[in-house]
């Protein structure tokens, strides 16, 4: 029994560790590189909608919220994963990162690396925001770490999650990252029981193309 019980053991920290382990990959099936740029898109055609992009924030203030694009024709703005683990020079599944867009608008002089609010009481929602800090992995940085998570055995969709493993003794939060229509029709990220499947997309890459493409298979 206890040899069935260590096997059974091994076999499930075996699987755990291969997920961790796993790269990355966009579209084409290429894993994705720390130095590359790629847009984030809905892996939904149609209603889906398109890629992520920058809005001002719920109060017309700074920080900017980042928001989904509602037609799946428009790409958004190019994004960069920085790793946890500095070393990284590929992007592995179930690993903190910091995800940053490589562009913004000027009407906010601040970082472009996404960080969790604080919470939305109007709307009972942590939405996902810019001014955050890049790497610094631990307790002050909690609200800037993210990971992608594998929707499949056999695909290249992925949903975001905020459950940073940089500091084991923090409490925090643990959630899928999905979208929400506020009031004003826009479509903000934030914290959400609900799966937002996507795919990436390398930057300067024709998403018209590649939803043609995409469709054919």
């Amino acid at each position: 029994m206890k040899s069935l019980l260590f096997a059974l053991s091994f076999l499930l920290f075996a699987s755990a560790a291969s997920a961790a382990t796993d790269p990355v990959v966009d579209f084409h099936g290429e894993p994705l590189r720390t130095d590359t740029s790629y847009y984030i898109v809905s892996a939904i055609i149609g209603a889906g909608g398109g890629g992520l992009n920058l809005a001002a924030g719920r109060n017309k203030t700074c920080p900017l919220d980042v928001i989904q694009e509602r037609s799946d024709l428009k790409e958004g703005r190019p994004l960069t994963f920085s790793p946890a683990n500095s070393n990284d020079h590929l992007v592995y599944c179930s690993t903190d990162l910091n995800i940053q867009f490589t562009t913004s608008p000027l009407t906010c002089n601040e970082p472009s690396v996404w960080r969790v609010d604080n919470y939305d009481e109007s709307t009972g929602k942590w939405y996902i925001s810019t001014n955050g800090v890049k790497g610094n992995p631990g307790a002050q940085t909690l609200r800037n770490w993210f990971k992608f998570e594998k929707i499949g055995e056999e695909s290249m969709f992925y949903r975001i999650v905020y459950c940073p493993t940089v500091c084991e003794s923090c409490v925090h939060l643990c959630s899928d990252v999905s979208r929400y229509s506020s009031e004003d029709g826009v479509r903000r990220l934030a914290l959400s029981e609900d799966q937002f499947p996507i795919t990436f997309v390398k930057a300067g890459e024709d998403l018209r193309l590649i939803r043609q493409k995409w469709m054919l298979q």
